[in-house]
């Protein structure tokens, strides 16, 4: 409940400082920029996703063949703005239909964070142009520390190594930025992640009761030394 009510009063904090901006502007006889409003769409810059496109471009196509036969192209990639709905969608997949964060908390923390991570696994269809994301992690590289917020992939795609390409490509990553450690949280239930944390050298150090909102369950925090 603590976090919920810090989560809205910062919610309402931020509407409030941007609504006044927008009448200080509009009382001195302007109008926002259309160059302004596209920052508020879009939001900052994000020079550690700059950095890590750059790496990811060079990384060959993943292939995963799947139980009807078919072989799966995936594109490993960064995120854009425009792919915040379909993060969003695909948390709801993963967490069988709990959303740890809601679209507008993404579009927030994408907005307003230059720490933050998105590398996603994109499903190319052969046979015409949809695409469809099936495997995300997501996160922030900070000066010292890199902590992962999310690691879904899709049900449909999962068995394939799917989850252990992104947590290896994540630690690689960040040991190349420098960060000497890395962090996350995971249910005290879901021992399929925990195995797979482990396997990549985390350990848990510490205990948070309580921690997730839906069912007050346990949080085992969880880090690993990247120097």
């Amino acid at each position: 409940m603590k976090r919920i009510m810090k989560h809205l009063l910062n919610t309402l904090r931020n509407q409030e400082i941007y609504q006044r901006a927008q009448q200080a502007v509009h009382s001195l006889g302007y109008e926002l920029s259309s160059e302004t409003a596209r920052k508020e769409t879009e939001g900052i810059n994000h020079p550690v996703l700059s950095r890590l496109a750059k790496k990811i471009e060079t990384l060959p196509t993943l292939h995963v063949l799947r139980a009807d036969a078919e072989d799966y192209l995936l594109q490993f990639r960064v995120a854009t703005a425009s792919d915040i709905q379909a993060i969003t969608e695909l948390e709801r997949v993963g967490y069988d239909g709990y959303l740890a964060w809601e679209q507008e908390d993404f579009e927030r923390d994408w907005r307003t964070n230059p720490y933050a991570v998105y590398l996603l696994l994109e499903h190319k269809s052969a046979k015409d142009d949809d695409s469809a994301l099936v495997g995300m992690v997501v996160g922030r590289f900070l000066a010292k520390k890199a902590h992962i917020s999310h690691l879904i992939v899709h049900p449909d795609f999962q068995g394939h190594g799917l989850g252990d390409y992104l947590v290896s490509k994540w630690l690689t990553f960040a040991k190349e930025e420098k960060i000497r450690q890395a962090s996350l949280e995971v249910r005290e239930s879901n021992f399929t992640a925990q195995t797979l944390y482990k396997k990549h050298g985390f350990s848990v150090a510490a205990k948070k009761h309580n921690y997730y909102y839906n069912n007050n369950e346990t949080a085992f925090f969880m880090v690993r030394p990247l120097n």
